[in-house]
């Protein structure tokens, strides 16, 4: 499997649209609402202006991508996780995460969010040794859970 992560600039936003749409289409049909689903052009071009995002390329195809936050005290937030549909369960998110994990050996502490009743993504996240810390309301139709993982 030849998974390769570069960098995201300002010419892969169009493409990081896509795959955060496609990514996200079942939330948002289910929900009618999804964070990473209703980007806009300038909000991602905002996000890959202020913080890392990696594209994760497979077979030289951008599949999917990951938003790293640095914050204070060596913390880090993955403010998303995307992989195409159809690439998924193919070990892709895990060499994700384990690459930007690695790529940040600083970290001390890494937090995540997910939605309640994906519970795919909770299985994943606790292997990967994340560990549900709470949850909360984002919208009357949408509860989050928190991850957090210390290293």
């Amino acid at each position: 499997m030849n998974i390769l992560f570069k960098r995201a600039g300002i010419e892969d936003t169009q493409r990081l649209l896509e795959v955060q749409k496609m990514s996200f289409y079942d939330d948002y049909i289910e929900y009618g609402e999804c964070p990473g689903y209703e980007h806009s052009l300038e909000y991602m071009e905002n996000i890959i202006k202020t913080s890392v995002i990696c594209n994760i390329i497979y077979n030289d195809v951008i599949v999917g991508d990951i938003v790293v936050r640095k914050r204070e005290n060596n913390n880090y937030y993955l403010g998303g996780i995307c992989i195409i549909p159809e690439y998924q369960n193919f070990g892709i998110g895990q060499r994700t995460i384990m690459h930007i994990e690695k790529d940040n050996v600083s970290a001390v502490c890494w937090e995540l969010e997910t939605h309640f009743n994906r519970y795919r993504n909770h299985h994943f996240y606790e292997k990967m040794g994340y560990k549900k810390i709470g949850e909360y309301r984002h919208s009357y139709k949408l509860v989050l859970f928190k991850f957090k993982k210390i290293v």
